[in-house]
């Protein structure tokens, strides 16, 4: 055979493989659910927590790959000084998921407290609960506290079983869900709040704001 026709061979091979590919991917094409409301809809007053808005670098924004966000502060009208910055990053593609607390925070001189790692319960409305995985980390004398759960929406039943194997690699959804998706972090000081408890009581009250907001075909995740 003739270089010539061995490249046309090649090139037809790459051309009928990539033409599967493109209809393999349209065949299992997943819907990718837009939220039902604007996440600037969550209310600035979370019963006694009063929140404000804080600028976000758009160089910041545009590394998060996020389609919409949410970068507000949150104070204790009861317990004055205990306050949460609360960033929340929905993408339509899913290309959010690789920007979690597990891969920011070490690349950002962060080091994590394995042994301030809880897993927290709350209630979501209908005897159902959503868990919550509060994380430590230290830079130098600095201890900073996240808060962190996420969704994905659009994804079918084997997906959701699949994300939830111990085999999986959570940091590889970013990569390869098909469905939209939002993630949640709530960051404050560790010394304001070592058991979580005011933690648990916000989030409770920001679980009730994003239930009109997000789709309902929705699958809620919490290892990072």
């Amino acid at each position: 055979m003739t270089p010539i026709k061995r490249c046309v061979l090649c090139a037809g091979f790459l051309t009928f493989g990539l033409a599967a590919q493109a209809g393999l991917e349209h065949m299992n094409g997943t819907e990718r659910p837009l939220l039902r409301q604007s996440l600037a809809t969550i209310p600035m007053e979370l019963n006694g927590w009063i929140g404000r808005d804080e600028t976000m670098d758009p160089e910041i924004v545009k590394r998060a790959q996020t389609t919409e966000y949410v970068n507000r502060v949150y104070e204790s009208r009861a317990h004055p000084g205990v306050k949460f910055w609360l960033w929340i990053n929905y993408s339509t593609e899913g290309t959010n998921l690789r920007h979690t607390p597990e891969i920011c925070l070490p690349s950002g001189g962060w080091e994590k407290i394995e042994s301030q790692t809880r897993e927290l319960s709350l209630p979501t409305g209908g005897g159902k609960e959503l868990t919550c995985t509060r994380l430590g980390y230290a830079q130098g004398d600095l201890v900073k506290h996240v808060g962190f759960w996420y969704y994905i929406f659009g994804e079918g039943r084997l997906e959701n079983m699949v994300r939830r194997l111990p085999i999986t690699s959570r940091s590889s959804h970013g990569r390869t869900t098909r469905g939209s998706s939002m993630t949640v972090e709530v960051f404050y000081p560790g010394e304001s709040d070592p058991d979580a408890l005011a933690l648990g009581a916000f989030s409770r009250e920001l679980l009730v704001a994003l239930e009109p907001i997000l789709p309902t075909d929705r699958a809620e995740y919490y290892v990072p």
